[in-house]
């Protein structure tokens, strides 16, 4: 009789908690396509229903909620539309959640560098693509850079506005030139473009599309700092628990790993040599480069990728395996777990390339994935890391200037 009577009050109790289970929606800023998908994926939502999140340029998700769209958090690229639909509200709340940079992706033939860049994007012979000033915050925080641009060289500002093409950004009046590719992407598949000013964060996705393009972060003198805003649009207590997973260590870390700035993670500052090597819910370990050097060095000549020339590079450098252990975020004794371990591999300009811990394991693949520090006999520039991994059709995982290296 007590079994059953707890059972009928478990079902109950189950009932009324169903009864009451909330639905979950974001909407929210293209850039954060990645990111806020991972952080849904990752978010414990108990009874409530997490619906499928919608993205675009933040301008125009916010005219969509504006005119009615059913939302529980507006994610945006930049604080002004997320104050906007705050103004008036008094059961609304706006909270700066992350940054972000600005970077230019630009064909190598141009030449574009930190120092000449200025005098690149003033090139008449040089197209510059921006995202659309007023329904993208891309195009505000590139008109932000033409007038920085003022400062340095008068007139630069009227050119550079005069110039630029605003051709992703804009919904129904910037279509895909390309069906099927990214808007970015295709700004230079189609030809319409040299250089692109946008979110360092995306570029290492783009990059991946197409690996040739440079990505070069903007010198002191232009850059600017695009805050993100994350509207909580009602007190839902699922609204509020994803608010606060956003905004808690694992959240920041992950908007870390997708190429943002967090704003609530505290950890110390980024060295400026060597590598981060953190496995989750570990601390995270710095090996500074005597510690790599000292790692036994492995030497291989990997063949180029198709149309990068004929000559092998010759490569030296620890054994990605021999870092990961070093690091203690691989336990060699445990072979049974080493199989469902990933490893992500993140470079300075936030491109990342994701390797299975099997294929680095003596006990299986043992492939021999390095963390190299010598390119032909000679230490990579500035004292940079390159991920090389051997028998790939294109170079897509060969990660330079690595900074971090994260095991889940």
């Amino acid at each position: 009789m007590r079994r059953l009577l707890f059972a009928v009050l478990s079902i109950l109790a189950l009932s009324s908690a169903v009864a009451y289970a909330d639905t979950f929606k974001l909407i929210g800023a293209g850039s954060l396509t990645g990111a806020m998908s991972d952080l849904i994926r990752r978010f414990p939502p108990g009874l409530d229903v997490v619906e499928a999140p919608e993205f675009g340029p933040s301008g125009l998700m916010r005219q969509k909620i504006e005119a009615g769209a059913a939302a529980d958090i507006f994610t945006s690229a930049d604080m002004a539309h997320a104050r906007a639909l705050v103004a008036g509200n008094a059961d609304r709340t706006v909270i700066h959640f992350t940054r972000n940079q600005l970077c230019a992706l630009a064909r190598p033939t141009i030449g574009l560098t930190k120092d000449n860049m200025l005098d690149r994007l003033l090139d008449p012979a040089v197209r510059v693509a921006t995202s659309t000033p007023g329904a993208d915050p891309g195009g505000d925080y590139a008109w932000a850079v033409f007038a920085r641009a003022e400062t340095i060289k008068p007139g630069a500002r009227a050119t550079l506005e005069r110039k630029a093409l605003p051709l992703v950004g804009g919904g129904d009046k910037t279509p895909l030139l390309v069906p099927g590719k990214g808007a970015v992407e295709g700004v230079f598949i189609a030809d319409k473009a040299d250089v692109m000013l946008g979110y360092c964060s995306s570029a290492g996705v783009i990059r991946k599309e197409l690996p040739d393009l440079v990505n070069v972060p903007l010198p002191v003198g232009l850059a600017v700092g695009p805050a993100y805003g994350m509207v909580l649009l009602n007190a839902k207590p699922v609204t509020l628990r994803f608010a606060a997973f956003v905004m808690s260590e694992i959240g920041q870390s992950v908007l870390r790993d997708y190429g943002f700035d967090p704003v609530a993670l505290a950890e110390p500052a980024r060295p400026t040599a060597g590598v981060i090597v953190q496995r989750r819910g570990s601390p995270a370990r710095h090996l500074p480069p005597d510690r790599l050097v000292a790692l036994k060095p492995y030497t291989q000549k990997i063949a180029p990728a198709p149309g990068h020339g004929d000559a092998a590079s010759e490569w030296t450098g620890p054994l990605l395996w021999d870092v990961l252990t070093a690091a203690g975020a691989i336990d060699p004794a445990k072979p049974a777990e080493q199989v469902h371990l990933t490893v992500r591999v993140t470079g300075a300009d936030g491109y990342i390339a994701v390797i299975a811990v099997a294929e680095l394991s003596p006990e299986f693949a043992a492939r021999p994935i390095q963390l190299a520090t010598h390119l032909n006999g000679t230490a990579v520039p500035a004292g940079s890391l390159r991920l090389v991994v051997p028998g790939e059709k294109r170079a897509g995982r060969s990660v330079r200037d690595v900074v971090r290296i994260d095991v889940d």
